[in-house]
This record gives structure tokens, sequence and C-alpha cells, in this order.
């Protein structure tokens, strides 16, 4: 008999299909199933004709697994019932559970195609998910329990599930509420009892009080209760009425993730506290080696050694700020241009650098980048805007536009101004110095602005407001 013969012969839906899942033939009992023609679906791929949806993302590997066991095996692999959804003739998809087998069918000694049976199984597990849905509702109302608590008798009606929860069987506690008080955790004990009975001076309106429970087997469980008060049914007298809810697993999950958090913020600091170090350590080795360097070679090298230290600031304040989101860039600043000043010898010299820093928060990224502009700008102004001068002054300036919403800096000193020779655009920057400035810039999409006049230089830098 061939497999054809046998396809049509089979009462329940079923396809022959070759060995890649390309339809062949399919019988009357599958047109009916999927509502198609049996024309409209020979020689089509299988799955062209019936596209796994999103909901099923792991159809296709599964029956292209099984076709594949049948023809190695040369027996029939059958799987377990699953969700296969078909699309209808308005291009719409019904849901649909089968459960699929694929058997070889055999000519000649080969495998020649493949028979999927198809026995449609939506009724049966329909009616189990909506059962498991039943059970799953259950547990939940087991974790939510209502009580009526008259504040003047201490009389406690209440559902079951308050008594589950305190863990008393049922019927072993009357309605005094003394019982379930007795099982509230010691170090919350007197705190409840005064906020209970101390609701009824609030007047009406909603009450809320967690608390832990101490259960006769050592076990400490979280509940919430929510009430509200409300007069009761003889002389007015005050009832407290609400539910109560088995929170343990929420409390028992933040306090989880509270010491994930910590841990991962003992980590982060220890990383920017560790690259703080190693920078600060990089710059000292670079300050050491220029002592015993040539005057050209020593200056590059204490250049090198400044900017090092200007980036180690950055991790300095990641470790000591406690937020490694964000950077206090005033703050920054202000502990930049101190060692930049300490390091070139201002008192000495004469030279004061004022700041004027609006309180701002940058990210890292962004606070390395105008660290870095700062940084080359104070020390070319340092080297070149005094010479034989006595005295002078850098001043920094950081504000915010609100009109154009982008921060700017303004870096001016009342030095002699650049030479001629250094060219408009130059300004005192070396050349690798003028790079930086203007790389880190563009980082940040800001744009440089240079003008000289008698008085001086002015550099300013305009950004975006970080969003």
């Amino acid at each position: 008999m061939s497999g054809r013969s046998i396809l049509h012969a089979i009462p329940v839906p079923a396809i022959i299909m070759s060995t890649n899942l390309e339809i062949i033939d399919v019988n009357a009992a599958f047109e009916s199933a999927v509502a198609r023609q049996r024309a409209t679906l020979l020689d089509r791929p299988l799955f062209d004709e019936f596209p796994p949806r999103p909901e099923t993302p792991n159809l296709e590997a599964t029956i292209r697994a099984s076709v594949a066991r049948a023809v190695d095996t040369r027996q029939t692999d059958a799987l377990e019932p699953g969700r296969h959804d078909i699309v209808m003739s308005d291009g719409g998809f019904e849901t649909r559970y089968w459960r699929l087998s694929h058997s070889p069918v055999i000519e000649g000694g080969e495998v020649t195609c493949v028979l999927q049976l198809v026995e449609d199984v939506t009724v049966e597990v329909t009616r189990q998910l909506l059962l498991d849905a039943r059970e799953r509702t259950a547990e939940e109302g087991a974790a939510l329990a209502f009580w009526d608590l008259n504040l003047v008798t201490g009389k406690l009606v209440r559902s079951g599930g308050v008594d589950t929860m305190h863990g008393f069987a049922p019927g072993e506690v009357g309605e005094d509420i003394e019982p379930f008080i007795e099982r509230v955790h010691p170090e919350d004990r007197d705190r409840v009892r005064t906020e209970v009975f101390s609701a009824a001076e609030q007047g009406p309106g909603p009450t809320n009080l967690e608390h832990r429970l101490l259960l006769p087997d050592g076990t400490i469980r979280w509940i919430s209760a929510r009430g509200e008060i409300l007069p009761g049914p003889v002389n007015g007298e005050p009832h407290l009425v609400g539910m109560v809810v088995d929170i343990t697993e929420f409390r028992q999950n933040e306090e989880r993730l509270k010491t994930a958090l910590a841990n991962q913020k003992i980590l982060l600091d220890e990383v920017n506290h560790r690259v703080k170090n190693s920078l600060q350590m990089v710059a000292s080795l670079l300050s050491l080696e220029s002592g015993r360097a040539s005057p050209e070679t020593r200056e590059r090298l204490m250049s090198a050694s400044i900017r090092v230290n200007a980036i180690a600031t950055i991790h300095a304040s990641l470790y000591l700020d406690g937020d490694v989101t964000s950077v206090a860039v005033d703050q920054q600043l202000r502990d930049l241009c101190d060692h930049v000043a300490a390091s070139s010898g201002c008192d000495v010299r004469g030279i004061t650098i004022d700041l004027d820093l609006a309180p701002i928060r940058l990210c890292p990224n962004q606070a390395i980048s105008l660290s870095i502009i700062v940084n080359e700008l104070i020390t070319n102004a340092l080297k070149h805007a005094f010479p034989g001068r006595a005295q002078g002054k850098v001043q920094v300036r950081l504000t915010r536009n609100e009109t154009a919403d982008e921060l700017v800096l303004t870096v001016t000193d009342d030095g002699t101004g650049p030479s001629e020779a250094a060219g408009e655009q130059a300004g005192r920057s070396s050349g690798l110095g003028q790079r930086l400035i203007h790389m880190s810039a563009r980082q940040i999409g800001g744009r440089i602005e240079q003008s000289r006049s008698p008085e001086g230089w002015r550099t300013t830098l305009r950004f975006p407001v970080p969003g």
C-alpha cells in the first residue's frame, strides 16, 4: 500500500511531506481541520503555509528535529502536545493545540517521505489551562485575607486566610485579637499594638501597617495590612476593616536586591579607587623620570604627568562621591585646579586661579573630556601668559545658558596674549594640547571659540546640556 493510499485511508488529519518539509499531499480530515483547500497546499513548504507565531518561537525547530529523528531511526517520533496556531482564510490566527507524530514512509528500502499525524487536543489542553489558572488563583488568594476588628472590644472577625497566615489551624482560636498580636515578632509587637488601637483616634480614613510575624516553628513572615476606620453597626463603635497580604517574598527579593546593589557599589568603588591609584602612580613615575631628562623632554614628561593626574581626579570623585553614574563637575574642577596650581608653583609666582562654577553634574565621560580641556587651557596659560610677570590671574567659569539649553565654559587670563608667531587659531596650546582640546570638545558635542586682546586670552567652550 503506497504512502498516499495510507494517507487517504486515515480518518484523522494527516499530511505527507518530503524530508525537507515540503507538502506532498493532505487528506480530507486535514483540509477540514485547517479550513484550507488541498490544492492550495500541495508542493508548498510547510512553514510557508503554517508559519509559527512569536508566541511559539521554537515550534519550527522542534518539528524539524522530530522529522530528522524519524528519518534517522526509521521509527515513529511522537511529540508532546503543543501550541500550533493556524492561519485562517481571513489572514488571522486561530489558537490550536496539537499532538504530532512523524512516521517515515519507506519505499524500495529508502525513506522517501514522512507521514505526519495530527491529533487535535485543543479542548483538553484548554480545559487543563483553565483548571491550572483556578488553582493559581486559589493559591494567590491564600496569601490575601480579610478582617474586621472592633477597636473597642478587640473582637476580630476574619476570613480563614488570616488564621493560616498567623500559623493557626481553622477554629484553633476564637475572636479575641490577642492571640494574633502574640504572633507578631517581639521587636514589632508594641508598635503594632499601639498603632492598631490608636487608629480610632485618627477618625475615618485609611491606615497602613507592615510588620513581621514569628511563627511557632521559628519562621519569620512579613505581612502588610491595609485598612480603613469605619463606624460599626453597634453604637457607632469604630471598626478597622481591611485586608492583609503576605509580602515575605517581596521583602526577601528587596533584601537580595539591596545586597546585590551594595556589592556592586563596593566593587565599582574598588575599581575606581584602584584606577585612581594606578593613574597617580603613572603620574608620579613620569614626574620622577622627568628629573633625569633633558629640559625639552622634562617639559613633555611633566605635561603628561599633569594630564594623567587630571583623569585620576575623576576617579577620585567617583570613589568619594557615592554616585558612579555622574560627577559633581564643579567640585571635580576645583580639585583639578588646586592640583595644577600646586604642581605649577602658583603661590610662589603670585598667580591666582579664580573659579566661578555652577553646581552641575555630568556623566564620567563628559567630565573627563571637560577636565582635559580645563587642564590644557590652565596649564598653557601658566606656561605662556605671564613671562617676566610677578603676578597674574586665570579665571575659570562654568555656567548654564538656559535660553540656548547649553553649558558654557570660559577660561580667561590677564596675561600678555599670544605672540603673533603663534597664530590666531593656535592660541597658547602646544600642537598636542590644541588637538586634545578640540578632540575633547567634539566628544561632548561642543565648539571652541578663542580670542585675544591686549588684556590676555579667552577660550570659550559651548556644549549641549546632557539629557
